[in-house]
């Protein structure tokens, strides 16, 4: 039965290891509850290492973070979906704590980290470092790399505003569509009329739309045989997409749906909502206008409501107008389609089950919102008649 003891402002853990030799081991615990909880994951450790259901601990000086970084993409990352966190972390992390010693990395030094890192990373992006160094760490415990406390789980996630989704209205749906290059159109018209992710787009086969039974087969995502959720489902096709279905099915020259002009798959990282501003531009769905004067040394600009040309008020020059469309990004189409069928009284169950959530909350808590005309119109019922005069 192991111990834990403070000495020199430091919690201590006397446990058997895996060789069943006594150790006595400092730990970055700061209250007797987390060195408490530590030696209990000590000893499951050493008791299943005495077992052979885990590795002995590997004899080594110090293990290095970066080192420990890369037994985590070799043996996790490689099986990974997407490699953008691998990228990410090679970036942010690599330099910073990759020459440092695992047990050099407190949880202050972390934090530290992180906070030098606000001033060019949002605060989701922060929240995924320190989810990738809980990660290491973690493999680095179960692969005895490492005997300590995780330094990443007494560093608090970082508190993100919460915004509502970006959407289209149903009157500016057509307009965007058509705004769009011809190519473009059934790619978006699908992911409008479905609320399916960018990567089960482009995924999309030819044998996956049945216009037969009236349904599409969605069961693979961009790179990767299955889908976000791990599962296949079907997908009712509605009236108003068939057109846009057989015009893909017949442009297309591979067995790809939404493919290259060559017939390839897209990159997974293809600028999808450069394509959607574009049209929005075109569409008359923005934010407003850039006027720039063009002639060399004026350097005028003003941003307006309207697109009409003016003359510049400096030099007198023609204002060139530049729309400003409204920040969507090609995920937003989904928004769009859970919104519409919301406020077009579709059960928030029903959305749930087109959307594909795998959990029903998820569904209530990014989409069971109304906006403030909804709120209006609920808020207008109310009536009540008022007080007589005293």
């Amino acid at each position: 039965m192991g111990s834990i003891y403070r000495k020199n402002d430091k919690w201590y853990v006397r446990f058997k290891d895996g060789h069943g030799r006594w150790r006595d081991t400092a730990t970055q615990a700061t209250t007797k509850t987390e060195a408490r909880s530590l030696l209990h994951d000590l000893e499951v450790q050493s008791d299943r290492q005495r077992r052979g259901l885990e590795p002995m601990p590997e004899h080594r000086k110090q293990v290095a973070f970066g080192e420990a970084m890369d037994r985590w993409k070799t043996e996790v990352g490689s099986r990974l979906r997407s490699t953008t966190i691998i990228g990410f972390a090679e970036k942010h992390l690599r330099d910073e704590l990759g020459p440092l010693a695992l047990k050099d990395i407190t949880p202050s030094r972390l934090e530290t980290l992180l906070n030098a890192k606000a001033g060019e990373l949002a605060p989701k992006s922060l929240n995924h470092l320190r989810a990738h160094v809980h990660r290491i760490f973690e493999l680095a415990i179960r692969r005895g790399l490492f005997t300590g406390l995780n330094p990443a789980k007494t560093v608090p996630r970082i508190k993100q505003p919460k915004k509502l989704p970006q959407y289209l209205k149903a009157e500016e749906v057509p307009l965007m569509l058509t705004a769009l290059e011809r190519r473009w159109r059934p790619l978006f018209a699908t992911a409008v009329y479905t609320g399916m992710r960018k990567g089960e787009l482009l995924a999309l086969r030819k044998s996956d739309v049945d216009l037969k039974t009236g349904t599409i087969r969605v069961g693979r995502s961009h790179g990767s045989d299955t889908t976000k959720g791990n599962r296949e489902d079907l997908l009712p096709i509605a009236v108003g997409l068939v057109p846009y279905l057989r015009e893909a099915m017949a442009a297309s020259p591979s067995e790809l749906l939404f493919p290259r002009q060559d017939g390839t798959q897209h990159r997974p990282d293809v600028a999808l909502h450069k394509v959607l501003r574009r049209a929005l531009g075109r569409a008359g769905l923005v934010e407003g206008y850039n006027h720039v004067c063009r002639r060399k040394g004026c350097g005028y600009t003003a941003r307006k409501s309207h697109g009409v040309p003016e003359p510049c008020p400096v030099c007198g020059m023609k204002l060139w107008p530049r729309a400003l469309p409204r920040p969507l990004r090609f995920h937003d189409l989904r928004h769009t389609t859970a919104t519409l069928l919301l406020k077009a009284g579709v059960p928030l169950a029903t959305v749930q089950r087109i959307l594909r959530h795998s959990d029903p909350a998820i569904t209530t808590e990014v989409y069971g919102h109304l906006d403030v005309e909804d709120m209006r119109k609920g808020l207008d019922q109310l009536h009540f008649a008022e007080p007589e005069p005293k």
